[in-house]
């Protein structure tokens, strides 16, 4: 394929809207790409994983200010 070959991006996709000033992008696309490619279902599970390791992570952190 030649540089003349290239494929550009569509110019017509409406852009994403504003996410709350807090939350990572790299966040944002995770979650967008799982809800896109998986949808509701697909959501529910990687909240439910999430919770999970939410839970370890803050055990976790609990065992370290213990010591």
């Amino acid at each position: 394929m030649s540089s003349s070959d290239s494929i550009d991006a569509p110019t017509d996709i409406p852009d994403r809207p504003e996410r709350s000033s807090g939350l990572d992008p790299v966040i944002a696309e995770a979650v967008d790409g799982v809800t896109n490619r998986f949808g509701a279902e697909g959501l529910e599970q990687m909240i439910g994983y999430a919770e999970k390791s939410l839970a370890e992570a803050r055990a976790a952190l609990e065992q370290l200010t213990a010591e």
